[in-house]
Protein backbone atom coordinates (compact mmCIF):
# COMPACT_ATOMS: atom_id res chain seq x y z
CA UNK A 1 0.00 0.00 0.00
CA UNK A 2 1.29 3.59 -0.62
CA UNK A 3 2.18 5.34 2.58
CA UNK A 4 2.96 8.89 0.93
CA UNK A 5 2.47 10.11 -2.22
CA UNK A 6 3.84 13.50 -3.61
CA UNK A 7 2.51 14.82 -6.29
CA UNK A 8 4.07 18.21 -8.38
CA UNK A 9 5.58 20.14 -5.37
CA UNK A 10 7.43 23.29 -6.01
CA UNK A 11 9.44 25.71 -4.19
CA UNK A 12 11.56 28.79 -4.37
CA UNK A 13 13.79 30.56 -2.52
CA UNK A 14 13.53 34.10 -4.15
CA UNK A 15 14.25 33.84 -7.93
CA UNK A 16 15.79 30.58 -7.48
CA UNK A 17 13.43 28.08 -8.44
CA UNK A 18 14.40 24.55 -6.08
CA UNK A 19 11.83 22.15 -6.56
CA UNK A 20 10.03 21.85 -10.37
CA UNK A 21 7.05 19.16 -10.38
CA UNK A 22 8.46 16.78 -8.23
CA UNK A 23 6.31 13.60 -7.82
CA UNK A 24 7.16 10.57 -6.27
CA UNK A 25 6.39 7.22 -3.78
CA UNK A 26 6.79 5.78 -1.08
CA UNK A 27 5.40 2.03 0.03
CA UNK A 28 4.74 0.91 3.60
CA UNK A 29 7.80 -1.42 4.62
CA UNK A 30 9.82 0.40 1.47
CA UNK A 31 13.30 2.13 2.23
CA UNK A 32 13.76 4.90 -0.30
CA UNK A 33 17.10 6.49 -1.50
CA UNK A 34 17.65 10.17 -2.18
CA UNK A 35 20.70 11.95 -3.79
CA UNK A 36 21.73 14.50 -5.86
CA UNK A 37 24.68 17.02 -6.10
CA UNK A 38 24.90 20.18 -3.20
CA UNK A 39 22.37 22.37 -3.64
CA UNK A 40 20.10 19.78 -5.55
CA UNK A 41 17.00 20.65 -3.07
CA UNK A 42 17.46 17.06 -1.41
CA UNK A 43 17.25 18.75 2.35
CA UNK A 44 14.76 21.09 1.01
CA UNK A 45 12.51 18.18 -0.17
CA UNK A 46 13.25 16.13 2.93
CA UNK A 47 12.25 19.58 4.75
CA UNK A 48 9.08 19.84 3.02
CA UNK A 49 7.54 16.02 3.51
CA UNK A 50 8.65 16.43 7.35
CA UNK A 51 6.76 19.79 8.20
CA UNK A 52 9.57 21.54 8.05
CA UNK A 53 9.57 24.04 5.16
CA UNK A 54 6.09 24.60 3.22
CA UNK A 55 6.15 23.58 -0.43
CA UNK A 56 5.58 26.62 -2.98
CA UNK A 57 2.37 24.15 -4.66
CA UNK A 58 1.47 20.50 -4.85
CA UNK A 59 -0.22 17.95 -3.29
CA UNK A 60 1.18 15.07 -0.62
CA UNK A 61 -0.98 12.51 0.49
CA UNK A 62 -0.51 10.11 3.77
CA UNK A 63 -2.20 6.83 3.53
CA UNK A 64 -4.40 8.16 0.58
CA UNK A 65 -5.10 10.51 3.19
CA UNK A 66 -4.58 14.84 2.10
CA UNK A 67 -1.22 15.57 4.17
CA UNK A 68 -0.06 19.47 4.26
CA UNK A 69 2.07 19.85 7.57
CA UNK A 70 2.35 23.07 9.42
CA UNK A 71 5.29 22.55 10.91
CA UNK A 72 7.46 20.20 12.23
CA UNK A 73 5.56 19.06 15.34
CA UNK A 74 2.24 18.92 13.06
CA UNK A 75 4.03 15.90 10.64
CA UNK A 76 5.01 13.76 13.98
CA UNK A 77 1.66 14.11 15.47
CA UNK A 78 0.06 12.29 12.33
CA UNK A 79 3.60 9.69 12.25
CA UNK A 80 6.23 11.65 10.09
CA UNK A 81 9.48 11.62 11.79
CA UNK A 82 12.91 13.22 10.61
CA UNK A 83 16.55 13.55 11.73
CA UNK A 84 18.19 16.38 10.53
CA UNK A 85 21.62 17.06 8.52
CA UNK A 86 22.00 19.81 11.44
CA UNK A 87 20.71 17.93 15.29
CA UNK A 88 19.91 21.08 17.44
CA UNK A 89 19.31 19.54 21.10
CA UNK A 90 18.72 21.66 24.38
CA UNK A 91 22.46 20.70 25.77
CA UNK A 92 20.52 20.87 29.22
CA UNK A 93 19.18 17.64 28.93
CA UNK A 94 20.52 14.21 29.71
CA UNK A 95 20.77 11.85 26.75
CA UNK A 96 17.21 9.84 28.15
CA UNK A 97 15.58 12.91 28.16
CA UNK A 98 16.96 13.71 24.60
CA UNK A 99 15.62 10.55 23.55
CA UNK A 100 11.74 10.56 24.65
CA UNK A 101 11.22 14.42 23.96
CA UNK A 102 8.19 14.81 22.18
CA UNK A 103 7.07 11.79 22.82
CA UNK A 104 3.95 10.13 25.21
CA UNK A 105 6.81 9.57 28.09
CA UNK A 106 8.80 13.03 28.15
CA UNK A 107 8.55 14.05 31.27
CA UNK A 108 8.62 11.32 33.44
CA UNK A 109 11.71 10.95 36.12
CA UNK A 110 15.71 9.96 34.84
CA UNK A 111 15.09 6.58 36.66
CA UNK A 112 12.25 5.59 34.98
CA UNK A 113 13.82 6.39 31.06
CA UNK A 114 16.90 5.03 32.06
CA UNK A 115 16.73 1.63 30.62
CA UNK A 116 14.51 1.95 27.85
CA UNK A 117 16.92 4.94 26.46
CA UNK A 118 19.85 2.16 27.15
CA UNK A 119 17.81 -0.09 24.32
CA UNK A 120 17.09 2.36 22.17
CA UNK A 121 20.76 3.57 22.32
CA UNK A 122 22.33 0.10 22.03
CA UNK A 123 19.92 -0.36 18.64
CA UNK A 124 21.77 2.63 17.21
CA UNK A 125 25.21 1.70 18.40
CA UNK A 126 25.70 4.55 20.42
CA UNK A 127 27.73 3.70 23.37
CA UNK A 128 26.63 6.35 26.01
CA UNK A 129 25.43 6.42 29.45
CA UNK A 130 21.63 7.89 29.77
CA UNK A 131 22.60 10.19 32.42
CA UNK A 132 25.13 11.77 30.13
CA UNK A 133 24.03 15.38 29.24
CA UNK A 134 24.11 16.38 25.93
CA UNK A 135 25.98 19.10 26.13
CA UNK A 136 28.77 16.60 27.01
CA UNK A 137 28.76 14.39 23.85
CA UNK A 138 30.40 15.56 20.60
CA UNK A 139 27.81 17.11 17.72
CA UNK A 140 28.61 14.28 15.09
CA UNK A 141 27.01 11.42 17.31
CA UNK A 142 23.67 14.06 18.73
CA UNK A 143 22.14 12.20 14.44
CA UNK A 144 22.36 9.02 16.62
CA UNK A 145 20.46 10.03 19.63
CA UNK A 146 17.79 11.65 17.10
CA UNK A 147 17.82 8.48 15.73
CA UNK A 148 17.21 6.68 18.83
CA UNK A 149 14.16 9.21 19.51
CA UNK A 150 12.46 8.38 16.32
CA UNK A 151 12.29 4.85 17.41
CA UNK A 152 10.72 5.93 20.94
CA UNK A 153 8.05 7.63 18.39
CA UNK A 154 5.08 6.04 16.83
CA UNK A 155 6.48 6.83 13.55
CA UNK A 156 4.89 5.79 9.69
CA UNK A 157 7.31 7.51 7.38
CA UNK A 158 10.90 8.64 8.76
CA UNK A 159 13.20 11.26 6.96
CA UNK A 160 16.55 10.82 7.40
CA UNK A 161 18.64 13.98 6.27
CA UNK A 162 22.52 13.03 5.76
CA UNK A 163 22.42 10.81 9.15
CA UNK A 164 25.72 9.08 7.83
CA UNK A 165 27.74 11.42 6.76
CA UNK A 166 29.75 11.74 10.33
CA UNK A 167 29.13 7.98 11.46
CA UNK A 168 32.09 5.21 11.12
CA UNK A 169 31.56 2.34 9.54
CA UNK A 170 30.32 -0.22 11.90
CA UNK A 171 27.61 3.12 12.75
CA UNK A 172 26.37 3.14 9.59
CA UNK A 173 25.92 -0.68 9.85
CA UNK A 174 23.57 0.49 12.98
CA UNK A 175 22.13 2.35 11.27
CA UNK A 176 20.66 0.37 8.33
CA UNK A 177 19.32 -2.05 10.94
CA UNK A 178 17.63 0.72 12.17
CA UNK A 179 16.55 1.17 9.07
CA UNK A 180 15.96 -2.43 8.22
CA UNK A 181 13.64 -2.44 11.69
CA UNK A 182 11.38 0.23 10.73
CA UNK A 183 10.97 -1.24 7.09
CA UNK A 184 9.97 -4.65 8.80
CA UNK A 185 7.25 -3.03 10.83
CA UNK A 186 6.02 -1.67 7.64
CA UNK A 187 7.02 2.05 8.15
CA UNK A 188 8.31 3.98 5.34
CA UNK A 189 12.00 5.60 5.13
CA UNK A 190 13.32 8.44 3.24
CA UNK A 191 17.26 7.73 3.16
CA UNK A 192 18.98 11.51 1.99
CA UNK A 193 22.97 10.77 1.54
CA UNK A 194 26.05 11.08 -0.80
CA UNK A 195 27.59 8.15 0.61
CA UNK A 196 26.10 5.97 -2.27
CA UNK A 197 28.22 2.55 -1.82
CA UNK A 198 26.70 2.37 1.90
CA UNK A 199 23.22 3.55 0.53
CA UNK A 200 22.61 1.08 -2.53
CA UNK A 201 23.48 -1.52 0.45
CA UNK A 202 20.10 -0.72 2.43
CA UNK A 203 17.22 0.84 0.17
CA UNK A 204 14.87 -0.52 -1.90
CA UNK A 205 14.65 2.16 -4.84
CA UNK A 206 16.44 5.54 -5.51
CA UNK A 207 15.37 8.89 -6.46
CA UNK A 208 17.65 11.45 -8.26
CA UNK A 209 17.05 14.92 -7.68
CA UNK A 210 18.75 16.76 -10.54
CA UNK A 211 18.14 20.71 -11.52
CA UNK A 212 15.11 20.61 -9.25
CA UNK A 213 13.22 17.11 -11.32
CA UNK A 214 13.32 13.55 -10.32
CA UNK A 215 15.79 12.84 -13.12
CA UNK A 216 15.72 8.99 -12.20
CA UNK A 217 13.59 6.33 -10.50
CA UNK A 218 15.26 3.22 -10.39
CA UNK A 219 15.28 -0.06 -8.35
CA UNK A 220 18.28 0.03 -6.00
CA UNK A 221 19.57 -3.36 -7.94
CA UNK A 222 19.55 -1.65 -11.32
CA UNK A 223 22.32 0.51 -9.83
CA UNK A 224 25.99 0.16 -8.80
CA UNK A 225 28.11 3.49 -7.40
CA UNK A 226 29.89 3.86 -10.06
CA UNK A 227 25.89 4.89 -12.47
CA UNK A 228 24.64 6.44 -9.44
CA UNK A 229 27.22 8.70 -9.09
CA UNK A 230 26.90 9.38 -13.35
CA UNK A 231 23.59 10.11 -12.70
CA UNK A 232 23.54 12.37 -9.58
CA UNK A 233 25.84 14.66 -11.82
CA UNK A 234 24.40 14.31 -14.44
CA UNK A 235 27.60 13.39 -16.84
CA UNK A 236 30.02 10.77 -17.17
CA UNK A 237 31.78 10.48 -14.51
CA UNK A 238 35.68 8.97 -13.87
CA UNK A 239 36.32 6.76 -11.57
CA UNK A 240 39.22 7.07 -9.34
CA UNK A 241 41.47 3.99 -9.25
CA UNK A 242 44.37 5.10 -7.34
CA UNK A 243 46.98 8.07 -6.07
CA UNK A 244 49.38 9.53 -8.71
CA UNK A 245 51.90 11.44 -7.51
CA UNK A 246 54.43 13.26 -10.27
CA UNK A 247 56.96 16.23 -9.75
CA UNK A 248 55.05 19.95 -9.03
CA UNK A 249 53.79 21.17 -12.58
CA UNK A 250 54.93 24.79 -13.12
CA UNK A 251 52.28 27.46 -12.92
CA UNK A 252 52.40 28.47 -16.46
CA UNK A 253 51.34 24.57 -17.64
CA UNK A 254 47.38 24.06 -17.70
CA UNK A 255 46.56 20.30 -17.55
CA UNK A 256 43.71 19.52 -20.00
CA UNK A 257 40.38 18.98 -19.14
CA UNK A 258 39.05 15.00 -17.93
CA UNK A 259 39.43 13.10 -21.52
CA UNK A 260 36.62 10.64 -22.32
CA UNK A 261 36.99 7.18 -20.85
CA UNK A 262 35.54 4.38 -22.37
CA UNK A 263 32.68 2.90 -20.66
CA UNK A 264 33.27 0.61 -18.03
CA UNK A 265 36.87 1.15 -18.21
CA UNK A 266 38.71 3.36 -14.93
CA UNK A 267 40.73 6.67 -14.93
CA UNK A 268 43.09 7.52 -13.05
CA UNK A 269 42.81 10.34 -10.20
CA UNK A 270 44.53 13.85 -11.36
CA UNK A 271 47.87 13.84 -10.51
CA UNK A 272 49.04 15.62 -7.63
CA UNK A 273 52.26 17.40 -6.54
CA UNK A 274 54.46 14.98 -4.07
CA UNK A 275 55.50 15.56 -1.08
CA UNK A 276 58.91 16.98 -0.78
CA UNK A 277 61.63 15.55 1.40
CA UNK A 278 61.70 18.30 3.57
CA UNK A 279 60.32 17.85 6.99
CA UNK A 280 57.32 20.36 8.17
CA UNK A 281 56.81 18.83 10.90
CA UNK A 282 57.99 16.14 13.85
CA UNK A 283 56.51 15.05 16.83
CA UNK A 284 58.12 12.34 19.20
CA UNK A 285 56.25 10.36 21.86
CA UNK A 286 53.32 12.84 22.46
CA UNK A 287 50.97 11.79 25.29
CA UNK A 288 48.02 13.15 26.61
CA UNK A 289 47.31 11.38 29.75
CA UNK A 290 44.55 8.83 30.08
CA UNK A 291 43.67 9.12 26.09
CA UNK A 292 47.08 9.32 24.03
CA UNK A 293 50.02 6.25 25.24
CA UNK A 294 52.79 7.87 22.63
CA UNK A 295 52.75 8.51 19.07
CA UNK A 296 55.34 9.76 16.54
CA UNK A 297 54.46 11.71 13.45
CA UNK A 298 56.37 12.65 11.01
CA UNK A 299 54.63 14.83 8.01
CA UNK A 300 56.26 16.31 5.01
CA UNK A 301 55.96 19.94 3.05
CA UNK A 302 53.17 19.06 0.97
CA UNK A 303 51.91 15.63 2.28
CA UNK A 304 48.43 15.03 3.19
CA UNK A 305 48.64 12.53 6.26
CA UNK A 306 45.33 11.07 7.78
CA UNK A 307 44.25 10.27 11.41
CA UNK A 308 41.45 7.65 11.77
CA UNK A 309 40.10 5.28 14.38
CA UNK A 310 36.59 5.07 16.62
CA UNK A 311 34.97 7.20 18.95
CA UNK A 312 37.62 5.79 21.99
CA UNK A 313 40.52 5.20 20.09
CA UNK A 314 42.03 8.50 21.14
CA UNK A 315 42.30 9.88 17.58
CA UNK A 316 40.38 13.42 18.51
CA UNK A 317 42.72 13.60 21.54
CA UNK A 318 45.59 13.48 19.18
CA UNK A 319 43.82 15.95 16.81
CA UNK A 320 43.14 18.27 19.62
CA UNK A 321 47.00 18.26 21.40
CA UNK A 322 48.37 19.37 17.30
CA UNK A 323 46.04 22.40 17.52
CA UNK A 324 46.79 23.13 20.70
CA UNK A 325 43.79 22.23 22.53
CA UNK A 326 44.30 19.69 24.43
CA UNK A 327 47.15 20.06 27.07
CA UNK A 328 49.79 17.44 25.90
CA UNK A 329 53.38 15.76 26.45
CA UNK A 330 55.82 15.81 23.96
CA UNK A 331 59.99 14.45 24.11
CA UNK A 332 60.54 16.39 21.23
CA UNK A 333 58.70 18.72 18.46
CA UNK A 334 59.81 20.26 15.49
CA UNK A 335 58.43 22.76 12.87
CA UNK A 336 60.56 22.87 9.97
CA UNK A 337 63.75 21.69 11.92
CA UNK A 338 63.20 24.34 14.94
CA UNK A 339 61.23 24.27 18.35
CA UNK A 340 57.91 25.67 18.43
CA UNK A 341 57.86 29.46 19.30
CA UNK A 342 55.09 29.03 22.22
CA UNK A 343 56.96 27.17 25.04
CA UNK A 344 57.36 23.92 22.43
CA UNK A 345 54.10 23.68 22.45
CA UNK A 346 51.98 23.50 18.87
CA UNK A 347 48.81 25.34 18.32
CA UNK A 348 48.46 24.24 14.93
CA UNK A 349 45.34 26.24 12.55
CA UNK A 350 42.89 24.09 12.47
CA UNK A 351 39.10 23.77 10.50
CA UNK A 352 36.06 21.83 11.88
CA UNK A 353 32.28 22.09 10.46
CA UNK A 354 30.31 22.84 13.01
CA UNK A 355 26.81 23.63 13.59
CA UNK A 356 26.70 27.35 13.88
CA UNK A 357 27.05 28.01 9.59
CA UNK A 358 30.56 26.43 10.04
CA UNK A 359 32.11 29.34 11.63
CA UNK A 360 30.78 31.82 9.84
CA UNK A 361 28.01 34.66 10.25
CA UNK A 362 24.86 32.95 8.05
CA UNK A 363 23.29 36.43 7.84
CA UNK A 364 26.13 37.69 5.95
CA UNK A 365 26.59 38.17 2.06
CA UNK A 366 29.07 35.40 0.23
CA UNK A 367 30.96 38.61 -0.97
CA UNK A 368 31.54 39.82 2.86
CA UNK A 369 32.25 36.03 3.94
CA UNK A 370 34.53 35.57 1.32
CA UNK A 371 36.27 39.07 2.08
CA UNK A 372 39.51 38.71 4.06
CA UNK A 373 39.41 42.47 4.37
CA UNK A 374 37.86 44.63 6.97
CA UNK A 375 34.41 45.56 4.53
CA UNK A 376 34.89 49.30 4.17
CA UNK A 377 38.50 48.91 4.62
CA UNK A 378 39.44 49.22 1.03
CA UNK A 379 40.59 52.13 -0.48
CA UNK A 380 41.90 51.38 -3.53
CA UNK A 381 39.24 51.01 -6.28
CA UNK A 382 41.46 48.04 -8.13
CA UNK A 383 42.08 46.05 -5.32
CA UNK A 384 38.29 45.98 -4.63
CA UNK A 385 37.12 45.07 -7.79
CA UNK A 386 39.92 42.54 -8.02
CA UNK A 387 38.80 41.27 -4.43
CA UNK A 388 35.26 41.14 -5.87
CA UNK A 389 36.42 39.38 -8.78
CA UNK A 390 38.53 36.88 -6.83
CA UNK A 391 34.69 35.65 -4.85
CA UNK A 392 33.12 35.46 -8.33
CA UNK A 393 35.88 32.78 -9.40
CA UNK A 394 35.46 31.19 -5.71
CA UNK A 395 31.83 30.83 -6.42
CA UNK A 396 32.42 29.19 -9.62
CA UNK A 397 35.18 27.29 -9.15
CA UNK A 398 33.03 25.86 -6.00
CA UNK A 399 29.86 25.68 -8.13
CA UNK A 400 27.74 27.48 -5.56
CA UNK A 401 24.29 27.46 -6.30
CA UNK A 402 23.38 30.81 -6.16
CA UNK A 403 22.02 33.64 -8.52
CA UNK A 404 24.14 36.25 -6.66
CA UNK A 405 27.51 37.35 -4.73
CA UNK A 406 24.81 39.42 -2.53
CA UNK A 407 22.77 36.39 -1.82
CA UNK A 408 23.21 35.50 2.35
CA UNK A 409 25.47 32.52 3.37
CA UNK A 410 22.74 30.71 5.80
CA UNK A 411 20.28 30.89 2.23
CA UNK A 412 22.74 28.41 0.41
CA UNK A 413 22.74 24.58 0.79
CA UNK A 414 24.72 23.08 3.41
CA UNK A 415 27.15 21.83 0.90
CA UNK A 416 27.46 25.03 -0.80
CA UNK A 417 28.00 26.47 2.90
CA UNK A 418 30.85 23.79 3.98
CA UNK A 419 32.63 24.18 0.50
CA UNK A 420 32.81 28.13 0.58
CA UNK A 421 34.27 28.03 4.16
CA UNK A 422 36.38 25.50 3.66
CA UNK A 423 37.77 27.61 0.83
CA UNK A 424 37.51 31.22 2.53
CA UNK A 425 39.47 28.77 5.54
CA UNK A 426 42.49 27.78 3.25
CA UNK A 427 43.19 30.91 1.30
CA UNK A 428 44.59 31.80 4.30
CA UNK A 429 45.99 28.51 5.42
CA UNK A 430 50.27 28.00 5.28
CA UNK A 431 52.66 25.57 6.66
CA UNK A 432 51.11 22.95 8.72
CA UNK A 433 46.60 22.22 9.40
CA UNK A 434 44.18 20.17 10.56
CA UNK A 435 41.30 20.05 8.76
CA UNK A 436 38.37 17.80 10.20
CA UNK A 437 36.35 15.45 7.72
CA UNK A 438 36.72 18.10 4.49
CA UNK A 439 34.40 16.55 2.14
CA UNK A 440 31.71 15.30 4.83
CA UNK A 441 28.41 15.57 3.24
CA UNK A 442 29.53 16.44 -0.42
CA UNK A 443 28.58 15.00 -3.56
CA UNK A 444 30.80 13.49 -5.90
CA UNK A 445 31.58 16.36 -7.78
CA UNK A 446 32.01 18.39 -4.68
CA UNK A 447 34.67 15.72 -2.96
CA UNK A 448 36.45 16.55 -6.39
CA UNK A 449 36.70 20.33 -5.78
CA UNK A 450 37.90 19.69 -1.99
CA UNK A 451 40.77 17.56 -3.07
CA UNK A 452 41.34 20.21 -5.90
CA UNK A 453 41.76 22.91 -2.44
CA UNK A 454 44.09 20.43 -1.11
CA UNK A 455 45.65 20.10 -4.01
CA UNK A 456 46.33 23.52 -4.60
CA UNK A 457 47.83 24.34 -1.32
CA UNK A 458 50.08 21.54 -0.76
CA UNK A 459 51.26 22.50 -4.26
CA UNK A 460 52.39 26.01 -2.54
CA UNK A 461 54.17 23.74 0.29
CA UNK A 462 51.19 23.76 2.89
CA UNK A 463 50.92 20.07 4.70
CA UNK A 464 47.70 18.70 5.50
CA UNK A 465 46.48 16.35 8.69
CA UNK A 466 43.31 15.27 8.26
CA UNK A 467 41.11 13.95 10.85
CA UNK A 468 38.05 11.74 9.37
CA UNK A 469 35.71 8.64 10.05
CA UNK A 470 35.13 8.18 6.24
CA UNK A 471 37.18 5.81 4.71
CA UNK A 472 36.55 7.24 1.40
CA UNK A 473 37.27 10.59 2.26
CA UNK A 474 40.56 9.12 3.58
CA UNK A 475 41.33 7.06 0.63
CA UNK A 476 40.87 10.30 -1.80
CA UNK A 477 42.58 13.03 -0.24
CA UNK A 478 45.30 11.21 2.06
CA UNK A 479 48.83 9.98 0.93
CA UNK A 480 49.07 8.29 4.36
CA UNK A 481 46.53 6.98 6.90
CA UNK A 482 47.24 6.24 10.24
CA UNK A 483 45.09 3.76 12.41
CA UNK A 484 44.49 5.25 15.71
CA UNK A 485 43.96 2.30 18.36
CA UNK A 486 44.13 2.83 22.37
CA UNK A 487 45.99 5.94 21.92
CA UNK A 488 48.91 4.96 19.46
CA UNK A 489 49.03 4.57 15.52
CA UNK A 490 49.03 0.93 15.22
CA UNK A 491 49.41 0.70 11.99
CA UNK A 492 50.21 3.39 8.65
CA UNK A 493 48.73 2.38 4.96
CA UNK A 494 50.42 4.19 2.39
CA UNK A 495 47.70 5.03 -0.27
CA UNK A 496 50.85 5.28 -3.34
CA UNK A 497 49.69 3.40 -6.38
CA UNK A 498 46.78 1.57 -4.88
CA UNK A 499 43.25 1.33 -6.14
CA UNK A 500 41.30 3.54 -4.32
CA UNK A 501 39.24 0.62 -3.14
CA UNK A 502 41.93 -1.37 -2.06
CA UNK A 503 42.98 1.49 0.11
CA UNK A 504 39.14 1.88 1.61
CA UNK A 505 38.77 -1.81 1.94
CA UNK A 506 42.55 -1.68 4.07
CA UNK A 507 41.33 1.04 6.44
CA UNK A 508 37.97 -0.38 7.02
CA UNK A 509 40.00 -3.81 7.56
CA UNK A 510 42.31 -2.46 9.91
CA UNK A 511 39.85 -0.39 11.73
CA UNK A 512 37.28 -3.06 12.32
CA UNK A 513 40.17 -5.56 13.69
CA UNK A 514 40.98 -2.68 15.77
CA UNK A 515 37.05 -2.63 17.61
Amino acid sequence: MTLLQVEALTKSFGARRVLRDVSFSIAEGEIVGLVGTNGAGKSTLGDIVAGITPADSGRMTLLGHPYAPLSAADARHVGVGVVEQLVRIDPSLTVAQAVFRGTAQAGRPQEELRRQAQVLLSEVTLDVDPDTLVGDLPHFVHGLVETARVLAEATRLVVLDEVSAALLPSEVTGLHAVAGRLSRQGRGVLYISHRLPEMLEVVDRVLVLRDGWIALDSPSEALDPVRLAAETVGEPVSVPVRRETVAAVPDDVVPPDDAAVPDGAAAPVPARPAPSDEVALRVRNLRVPGRVEGVDLLLRRGEVVGLTGHRSSGVREIADALSGELPAITDEIELHGEPPADAGTLRLPVYRPDEDAYGVDPGETIARTLTQEAWGSLTDLRKEIATLREVIRTVHQMDVKTLSIRTVFGALSGGDQHKLALARWMSSARDVVVLHEPTRGLDVRARRQVRQLLDDATAHGTSVVVVSVDPDELAECCDRVGIVVDGRVARWIDTGELALDSVRERIVEAATAAA
